[in-house]
């Protein structure tokens, strides 16, 4: 699938625009798209961002990241538009409510006026399975109204869109060590620490590869573009228990007799943050992509954070 997306990306030079570059996604992306491109990425990717700086990539290259705002000076032709840049859910407490829904307005907007003023080939927007109780959740308000936004653009223009609702990624670039689970259980066992599990009740997970999502958006939009909108929500082949997935990292990185500390259960509900992965399974196999299991995510997830 790599193979064919470079391919494309070669075949047809057409200018991609990346907002959030900075972030998970972001530095994912720019990892492929380096490997995709070489050399050239520079004269092909715009990535902006919450501030200017250059961003390194792992071949010993780097890309400049502009800030969101100079996103308005974009003069060059209709690109593909792979939107990440979001205020994240881990600032609603900080920002407060109003605030965080008027940033990420802000960003709407900005993105919104590119489409409407230079057009796009394409748009890739990375959702959230917070999207389905936006009323219990700032952030999944945010992402729907992001949902909406730009499904009303792109269908105006036929331009192709792909919508991912995100549940749980695993794999390289993940960052945010102390929110998301896998990390801190990763991050313990690399440490010799003990893992700790805070929550009271059962955790349900199912997690899909950062690089599967990204070779399924991308594929998507360069190999069998539609004028369709195309949402999928993200699901791996197994749904886990966050202790049995501490379990199994543990076992996985060699410290089987690793301890893992849960807080006493109390009796709530179970957490369960899991997708209907019945799309996204449909899309890997008309783009025969092979998805990722469960063992060879969190391997990579752990090779990633050892070497950072």
């Amino acid at each position: 699938m790599f193979a064919r997306i470079a391919a494309a990306l070669a075949a047809d030079p057409v200018p991609v625009v990346l907002t959030g570059g900075g972030g998970w996604l972001g530095q994912a992306t720019l990892d492929l798209l380096d490997q995709a491109l070489g050399p050239a990425l520079r004269a092909r990717v715009f990535v902006y961002g919450a501030h200017a700086r250059e961003l390194p990539l792992r071949s010993g290259r780097s890309v400049e990241c502009q800030a969101l705002s100079a996103l308005a000076d974009y003069a060059g032709a209709p690109p593909l538009l792979l939107h990440y840049a979001c205020a994240t859910k881990d600032r609603v407490e900080g920002l407060g409510v109003a605030n965080f829904l008027a940033i990420n307005g802000e960003i709407r907007d900005t993105v919104a006026a590119l489409i409407e003023r230079r057009g796009v080939r394409g748009i890739f927007l990375p959702s959230s399975g917070a999207v389905y109780s936006p009323d219990a959740n700032p952030y999944g308000m945010s992402k729907l109204l992001d949902e909406e936004r730009f499904a009303a653009l792109a269908g105006r223009a036929g331009t192709p869109l792909v919508v991912a609702r995100v549940f749980n990624l695993a794999g390289p670039f993940i960052n945010k060590t102390d929110v998301y689970a896998l990390a801190s259980f990763l991050v313990a066992l690399i440490e010799g620490r003990p893992i700790e599990i805070r929550a009271r009740g059962r955790v349900m997970r199912s997690y899909v590869h950062v690089g599967d999502l990204l070779l399924l958006a991308l594929g998507t939009l360069l190999l069998s573009p539609g004028a369709a909108p195309i949402h999928f929500d993200t699901q791996g082949e197994t749904t886990i228990e966050i202790a049995a997935l501490a379990r199994r990292a543990a076992i996985l990185l060699g410290h089987r007799e690793a301890p893992i500390h849960r807080a006493t259960p109390d009796g709530r509900a179970d957490d369960v943050y899991v997708g209907d992965g019945t799309a996204m399974r449909g899309l890997a196999a008309a783009l025969d992509l092979p998805l990722r299991h469960l063992d060879t995510q969190i391997l990579d997830t752990a090779s990633y954070l050892k070497g950072r």
